[in-house]
This record gives structure tokens, C-alpha cells and sequence, in this order.
């Protein structure tokens, strides 16, 4: 059976990370290997350079939450860019300090002119997100940053070997960190990173950490089960009747049953904290990240190939292209459609799932009050929402697909126009 057209359903894993993430969990000794979690470490940051080092969690939200604590943001507050995701203002609300939201630019990232009109003294941190793995404008971003002596924190949840003007992105700001969650630039289903080069800084960070206990044993099955059991659901997807398939029927069981995780808990769509985050990062997790981290660069061309496709063959319909910058890794492609939220159901109908970053300002959440956006604050953001359409670019994703994809949306299209 031929495996459908996901964008978020696990889309990384190939059958050697299957095979691994098998493989760990008949061997629960290996589960909280602490000496895999520091080879991480050590393998992520020689990525980066000799200056750098690393420091491993259970996810992406949980080393942003440690990077704010550490620099005391509570009582102030944090600027960040709408258009984002949930994780990052509730990391912020969490330590009782306040999110900042600043408008985005044409390339779906923070917009250093509206940062200017936004930043005060009260400001204790900016957060610079490299959104689909497109790289923000750091050079006018760092200048305004160093002028208030505000510290900068690079969101590299989806740009991991990105580059801006051939610096590697995670480089640039004063402290960054990356995710490694089920539809990211590498995958370990959970998990994240914290990259540092100052060493006072680290020091602090590494104190932070290890005063962190690990997940309990059935959160680390629960995930070690995630490619594993998608590698099943994945081909049985489409299979079936209709809406009636078996592929769905299983998805929605296992999650019910609380076998498989969601990428974003409820209470988190409610500004709450669930008591998983922070949490270090167990070993069996480190396995499938360095099993990943190892396939980065060929992840990486074949998602710049896959983009240039898209590019090419769409720049003249009516859907709009982002502008292509340079270093950018495209972990996902956007396009602007005012019809793209009823071409994601239509192509859903066909069984292909593309995806809906961002559908509102900050996703997912029950209500923009309680992650304290103001609405009419950030106009560009809000015109945009609900109007990107994200096209899949995952290293299972073949070129033959994506013009299967710029096909299928552009019969969509018509159909809605």
C-alpha cells in the first residue's frame, strides 16, 4: 500500500528510524542512558563549532522555558513574533512575564520596524523565530537588540542548518534553541536543544537543567511507539471506504487510548502548563535524534530541491510564492491563497494532508486572550492567518509528489474561485 501525502503525520521517519525506535523499546535499560544524551550534546553543538555547547531537554518549549528563567524575564516583558506557535507565549506566561506581540514582514517573520515601535526598558528578552525555516532579518533585528541591550533568543525550532548570509542560524543571537519534535527539520517525536556559547551564561542554563528530573517510563514508551506505529498507520491511511478507513480508525483509537501523543497537550491550548515541561531529555530519545541529526544535511538539499519546484512551477498562478532567501531549508513551503483553508479540505477529500501554519495568529489555543494577544496589534499577522497554505517537503516526499501536490491545489483552486 502506498504511503499518502502527510505533512504532519510523522513525516520523517524512514525505516531505519523505525527500526531503531523497535529496537529501544525491547531494551528499557537504554531508556534513560544519560552517556547518549550527552553525546547528543556533544554531536550537536561540533555541528555549530568548538565555541559552542549544547544542552538537551524533552522539547523545544521546554529549553525556551529554561533560556527565559535563566534570564529572569518574570515581571517584564518578552517580545515575539505572531504567527506561532502556542508554546512559545506560554513559555513566557509561565514565568509570569508578559508576551510583547510584534507584527511579521512579507517572509513571515518578526518585522524589525514594528519591533522598534514596540521594544521599551520593559523589555527583558526578544525572540527571533526563522519561520519554515526561512531566515529573519538579523541584521537590523541584532542592531535594535544591542542598542537596548536586550538579549536575543533565536527560535530555531524550524531552521535547523539554515544559514543567514552564511552563518549558520542559532549563531547569531545571544543564546538559541531547536526542537526535535514529530514534524520538525530532524525528529525524536519529543525533544529539544539549547545552544550556548557564552560560557557564564551556559553555566547557569546547565544548573537550570540538571535540576530537572526525566519523564516517567510510560511517556518514554509512549513515544519510542510513535514511528513505530505509524509506520502501520501511515500505508492503511487512505484504506478503506470514504472517510471510513482503516489507517484513521487506528490514529484515532491509539490517541484516544493515550497510546500515541499529541504534538501539543490541552492544557496548553488553555495557557496552562502541563507537568511534563521541562523535563530532561531521556536517552531513547537522544538515540533517534542522533540517528536524525546524521541524515540533516541530505534531509535539508532534498527539501531546498523539492522548494525549487514549487517556486518554479507556482510563482505565475495566482497563488503567491514567499520570497526565496538564501540559506533558507524550507521545512515546510508557504503559500498565500485566500482560498487556502477550503484547498487544505479539499485536498483532504482527495487524502492528502497538507497543513494550516498558521490559521490564526498564534496556534493552536482555545482563545487569543489567554495568551494575552490584543487583537488589531499585529495586522500583517492577522491578514495572513488562515491564508498560508503549507506544502510538504519531508525527506519521504518525492518530486513525482510535489507535482502530484501543484496539481491537485491548483484544481482546488479552481473548484473554489
Amino acid at each position: 500500500m502506498k504511503r499518502p501525502i502527510a505533512i504532519s503525520l510523522s513525516p520523517n521517519p524512514q525505516k531505519d528510524d523505525v527500526l531503531l525506535a523497535l529496537k529501544l523499546l525491547l531494551s528499557p535499560i537504554r531508556w534513560f542512558d544519560f552517556r547518549k544524551t550527552e553525546r547528543l550534546e556533544k554531536e550537536f553543538a561540533k555541528y555549530f563549532g568548538n565555541n559552542y555547547k549544547a544542552l538537551a531537554v524533552n522539547s523545544g518549549r521546554s529549553a525556551l522555558y529554561l533560556i527565559l528563567k535563566t534570564l529572569a524575564v518574570s515581571g517584564g516583558e518578552v517580545a515575539l513574533q505572531a504567527l506561532t506557535c502556542v508554546a512559545v507565549p506560554n513559555s513566557v506566561l509561565w514565568l509570569n512575564a508578559k508576551p510583547l506581540y510584534i507584527d511579521v514582514d512579507e517572509g513571515f517573520n518578526m518585522d524589525p520596524n514594528n519591533l522598534r515601535e514596540k521594544v521599551s526598558e520593559k523589555t527583558k528578552a526578544i525572540i527571533v523565530q526563522h519561520t519554515f525555516g526561512m531566515p529573519a532579518d538579523m541584521d537590523q533585528l541584532l542592531k535594535l537588540a544591542r542598542k537596548g541591550k536586550i538579549p536575543v533568543i533565536e527560535d530555531c525550532a524550524l531552521s535547523l542548518g539554515g544559514k543567514y548570509k552564511n552563518k549558520l542560524l542559532g549563531t547569531l543571537g545571544d543564546v538559541s534553541f531547536f526542537s526535535f519534535g514529530r514534524d520538525k527539520v530532524i525528529s525524536s517525536v519529543f525533544g529539544g536543544i539549547i545552544l550556548c556559547r557564552d560560557s557564564k551564561l551556559y553555566e547557569k542554563l546547565l544548573e537550570e537543567r540538571d535540576k530537572l528530573v526525566y519523564p516517567g517510563p510510560g511517556w518514554v514508551v509512549q513515544q519510542l511507539l510513535h514511528p513505530i506505529l505509524f509506520s502501520i498507520i501511515l500505508p492503511l491511511y487512505n484504506f478503506g471506504l470514504g472517510k471510513l478507513t482503516i489507517g484513521k480508525f487506528l490514529l484515532f483509537l491509539l490517541q484516544k487510548l493515550g497510546i500515541l501523543s499529541r504534538a501539543v497537550y490541552n492544557e496548553e491550548k488553555y495557557g496552562k502548563r502541563p507537568k511534563l515541561f521541562p523535563t530532561k531529555m531521556p536517552g531513547a530519545l537522544a538515540h533517534l535524534a542522533l540517528n536524525q541529526l546524521k541524515k540533516l544535511e541530505s534531509y535539508n538539499s532534498h527539501r531546498k530541491d523539492i522548494a525549487k519546484i514549487y517556486s518554479k512551477q507556482l510563482r505565475k498562478t495566482s497563488f503567491k510564492v514567499p520570497p526565496i532567501k538564501q540559506g533558507s531549508i524550507w521545512v515546510r513551503f508557504p503559500l498565500l491563497s485566500d482560498n487556502a483553508l477550503s484547498i487544505i479540505e479539499c485536498a483532504k477529500k482527495k487524502g492528502v494532508l497538507l497543513g494550516d501554519w498558521y490559521k490564526d495568529v498564534v496556534v493552536p489555543v482555545a482563545d487569543l486572550s489567554l495568551v494575552r494577544y490584543e487583537k488589531g496589534s499585529c495586522p500583517n499577522a492577522q491578514k495572513f492567518a488562515g491564508r498560508i497554505l503549507n506544502l510538504p517537503t519531508y525527506p519521504t516526499f518525492s518530486e513525482d509528489q510535489a507535482r502530484e501536490v501543484i496539481r491537485l491545489i491548483k484544481a482546488c483552486q479552481s473548484t473554489k474561485l
